[in-house]
């Protein structure tokens, strides 16, 4: 499903649908006439990297829930 281009995507996560193992890119910003997306991220080598992508190219990651560990009960026996 694409992303919209809207300001509320700024700061999100987003992936190229197209490319599933692409990097996992943060938006920077939006031109909302054109619906394009700036996206920036880090290489494999730490290089910074920038680009522009349709918005209908994009799909929004989901930030994976914490796993909650069970932890025995401390208390008198």
């Amino acid at each position: 499903m694409s992303v919209r281009a809207t300001e509320r995507l700024i700061g999100d996560l987003v992936a190229v649908s197209a490319l599933p193992n692409g990097p996992q890119m943060v938006v920077q910003a939006i031109e909302e006439e054109t619906k394009i997306v700036v996206t920036s991220w880090f290489s494999d080598h730490n290089e910074y990297q920038e680009g522009y992508f349709p918005a209908k190219a994009l799909d929004r990651v989901e930030p994976e829930k914490a796993k909650k560990t069970t932890k025995p009960k401390s208390g008198k026996k």
